[in-house]
């Protein structure tokens, strides 16, 4: 009786430890956005398939003085990459496709694909572009002089009106490097989307919707938010020079909520951090969830080590979420390859990306547990979400 009273207050008392440092992780969130960093900022830390914390503080709108909501939209950019992704490895399971396969074979645009050899000239790749090299990012597409950049700049300046025109425009730009040689992160992923309307025969909206979306529960996940759902949508924010925040786009004038022809599997989703969590959970869970599979276990298992096999970072770095000495990365996702070098708190094995407009998780295998930091915020600080990172596994652990 007396073990069982001790176990009591011990399992009381850390509990108590716990929700106090999750206070102290709020109290921190708050501050970027009374520091005026950020507009507002939410937050989601699932362990055990429970929810430990969950926190939303400031503005959809500052300017309008509208507050962020617990269903708020957010813009999750590069996110996107891996929602495809997933769908993308459905048809590998069915059986559709080899992660081997040159992409020539589906696309023939791409029988011809040049490469800077280094010297100013451009020439035929010695070896083709493979579907494995889209997932990890080792096509070769990507800005490496002022040539590829203008035409870089130049497809994202004037968008598509398909996904089918945009490869297209793609096909005919001259590769960075030979396919599978460097990471070179780009839009690779858009290839990835062509393919699933090439092989299902559905756009891509509507083939998420029916395979990840609606089997997800995913109600708030679009590429063109529905006029009911304007007034949850947030506000994208920017910096200027002198540090200031200033609107970058508003929910009025968005592309999001006009009408969508160009379903962007690079970056152009817009999602809730509760339908975003569903999808973390499915990953976490291998492949199912609530008694629906959407991957193979073995699948899961398959994007989510690193597939690198040493190919390095075309431009070393040491920041903590792309390839390095103690990141790899995977089909869709970047991985946890040397916890005695990663230099934050984390574990081995885990893995996941963020988005340009200051959004990101990662999913922890070894710990069962799911983070998730919304803002939005373009050209934003990834310390935040190192910060984010650092003080949730400070809190669980």
């Amino acid at each position: 009786m007396a073990y069982l009273k001790i176990l009591l207050i011990l399992t009381f008392s850390t509990s108590l430890l716990s929700q106090g440092k999750f206070d102290s992780l709020n109290m921190r969130m708050h501050k970027f956005v009374d520091d005026k960093d950020l507009a507002g900022v939410q937050t989601l830390v699932i362990k055990d398939n429970k929810v430990l914390n969950f926190d939303t503080y400031g503005y959809s709108n500052i300017r309008e003085q509208k507050p962020l909501t617990k269903n708020s939209i957010f813009r999750i950019a590069s996110m996107t990459k891996c929602i495809v992704s997933v769908a993308f490895m459905k048809l590998y399971d069915q059986g559709h496709f080899n992660l081997e396969d040159p992409i020539n074979k589906y696309i023939p645009e791409f029988c011809n694909t040049l490469v800077d050899d280094g010297k100013g000239n451009y020439v035929k790749v010695s070896n083709p572009i493979r579907i494995v090299d889209l997932l990890r990012h080792t096509s070769g597409y990507g800005k490496s002089n002022p040539f590829l950049t203008a035409k870089f700049n130049h497809l994202k300046s004037y968008k598509s009106a398909d996904l089918k025109t945009e490869v297209k425009r793609m096909s005919e730009i001259p590769l960075s490097s030979e396919p599978g040689t460097e990471w070179r992160y780009g839009p690779s992923v858009n290839i990835c989307g062509y393919l699933i309307e090439l092989i299902s025969g559905k756009k891509l909206d509507k083939f998420l919707k029916d395979e990840i979306f609606d089997p997800l529960n995913m109600k708030d996940t679009f590429f063109e938010i529905p006029a009911s759902k304007f007034d949850r949508f947030t506000t994208l924010y920017i910096k200027d020079k002198e540090n200031n925040i200033i609107e970058l786009d508003h929910p009025n004038d968005s592309s999001f909520t006009k009408e969508v022809t160009f379903f962007n599997a690079a970056g152009l989703l817009a999602s809730t951090i509760k339908d975003f969590s569903q999808f973390c959970k499915m990953l976490l869970n291998k492949g199912e969830l609530n008694g629906v599979q959407i991957l193979k276990p073995e699948t899961v298992s398959l994007m989510t080590e690193d597939r690198l096999n040493r190919i390095p970072n075309a431009k070393p770095s040491n920041a903590n979420h792309k390839p390095n000495t103690s990141v790899g990365f995977g089909l869709g996702f970047n991985v946890i390859t040397d916890i005695q070098k990663y230099p934050i708190e984390g574990s081995l094995g885990s893995y996941g990306w963020h988005g340009s407009t200051g959004t990101y998780f990662k999913i922890d295998p070894k710990e069962n547990l799911i983070l998730i930091f919304m803002t939005q915020m373009k050209g934003f600080e990834y310390s935040q979400k190192e910060i984010f990172e650092s003080m949730v596994y400070k809190a669980v652990l």
